[in-house]
């Protein structure tokens, strides 16, 4: 029910854009493009014709660039990729999450590659070598290594003048895990835990140790199953020795399942879900 209703909403779309386009109207389609997210912009993109798609490419706020790139498929983000200077690639991708970036960093030419490992840290750069050892379709290469950890060996003061220090948090982080020296993982706290409660109380009063965890090797359809089981917002990943590794959120859970979704129809008709329909 809601592919369906997401597919009327895109053809509804499609229907103004490709009117809009036909008339010579840019101005409205600009305006109608980035009122959308960037998963939104992605499926209209490849909904239209290579013509018609490079000039509403053209016109996508360029902040939403990268994020669009993750939400198309592979010859369709081949074709915008080609469409771009260095310059504009290296802005675009720049500043993805590391998870999103290794989606994108096997399409990029090699000089905007070199370009972004040479501009990373060393923290950012070994993350990113991290997820790109794992094989496609696994968690390891789903999960972002961003996650705030914390010790069971200090205070709910200590924490939130460290989150304070730490300022943004990463997407969905609704708490934050608790990992002993070795960096094993043992359990959560609750955000609203630590702002609720006294600041002198010591963590490992608050940890809730019932935590279910993702192998680094479970697939990625085994990962939606449990995050569509359990209603979770986000899961760890942790390898043999629950050594914690990263986390999965739900946004990356949404694109497993649309995907899936998107594969089942496209099979259906003989067509590869990578294939840009519209190419010669």
């Amino acid at each position: 029910m809601a592919e369906a209703v997401r597919h009327d909403k895109t053809a509804r779309q499609l229907r103004l854009l490709s009117d809009a386009l036909d008339s010579g109207r840019l101005g409205p389609v600009r305006r109608m493009v980035n009122t959308l997210a960037p998963a939104e912009i992605g499926n209209l993109l490849e909904s239209l014709p290579h013509d018609k798609r490079i000039v509403v490419w053209g016109l996508v706020d360029a902040d939403d660039d990268g994020e669009v790139l993750v939400h198309v498929g592979d010859e369709v983000r081949e074709s915008l990729i080609a469409d771009m200077d260095p310059d504009e690639l290296v802005a675009a991708v720049e500043d993805l999450d590391i998870d999103d970036l290794a989606d994108l960093v096997e399409d990029l030419p090699d000089a905007v590659i070199d370009t972004l490992l040479r501009s990373m840290d060393r923290e950012n750069r070994e993350r990113l070598e991290q997820v790109l050892s794992y094989p496609e379709d696994t968690a390891g290469r789903l999960m972002n290594p961003d996650v705030v950890t914390v010790r069971a060996d200090t205070t709910v003061d200590v924490v939130l003048r460290f989150l304070r220090l730490r300022g943004e948090l990463p997407d969905h982080t609704d708490h934050l895990y608790v990992v002993n020296r070795r960096h094993q993982l043992i359990g959560w706290v609750a955000l609203q835990d630590l702002v609720t409660r006294d600041p002198g109380t010591p963590i490992n009063r608050l940890i809730d140790d019932e935590l279910d965890s993702i192998h680094v090797d479970e697939s990625a359809d085994q990962v939606a199953r449990q995050f569509s089981d359990n209603d979770w917002v986000s899961a760890p990943v942790v390898d043999d020795g629950n050594v914690l590794l990263g986390r999965i959120t739900v946004d990356d859970v949404v694109d497993i399942i649309r995907e899936q979704a998107e594969h089942q129809a496209l099979g259906a008709a003989g067509l590869d879900e990578d294939e840009d329909l519209f190419s010669p």
